[in-house]
């Protein structure tokens, strides 16, 4: 009997249970279905925590999404405190080195003052000894 099945199915073009090929359809027949069902899982999952669908829940299941939220929101707090340090320790670092800049600049700038006061009084000064002098010639010319 099995043999007349056999030949049948292998005429008409079915699997037969005991050929390798079909096996191999098979598991992966069950790989597709139980990553279908992981998907469904996680879309449900996701809708749940989106506040969705939460009609069909059962209080300890609500006490867990809860409990998950409330964990996820902390890890999500603690990121931010980090990440908001880094950058308030950044913009000190930063002021710190625009202060020094300021400095250096600003004594660069008295400097340079000092250094034009200096060749002022000295253009000054020549320019004053060049008028005396020119004064007294006329003075003596004249006299």
């Amino acid at each position: 009997m099995d043999r007349t099945i056999g030949r049948y199915r292998s005429e008409v073009g079915l699997y037969q249970p005991n050929n390798e090929g079909f096996r191999t359809m098979e598991i992966w027949r069950n790989e597709i279905d139980e990553l279908k069902r992981t998907i469904d899982n996680l879309e449900a999952t996701h809708r749940h925590i989106a506040g969705e669908d939460l009609g069909m829940l059962g209080m300890k299941e609500l006490k867990q999404l809860e409990r998950q939220l409330r964990v996820g929101v902390e890890r999500v707090r603690s990121k931010k405190r980090r990440i908001i340090s880094e950058h308030i320790n950044m913009m000190k670092r930063r002021q710190k080195q625009l202060q020094e800049e300021n400095t250096r600049l600003q004594k660069k700038l008295h400097e340079l003052e000092e250094v034009g006061s200096a060749n002022s009084r000295s253009v000054l000064g020549v320019n004053a000894c060049d008028s005396f002098q020119r004064f007294v010639e006329q003075e003596g010319a004249e006299h």
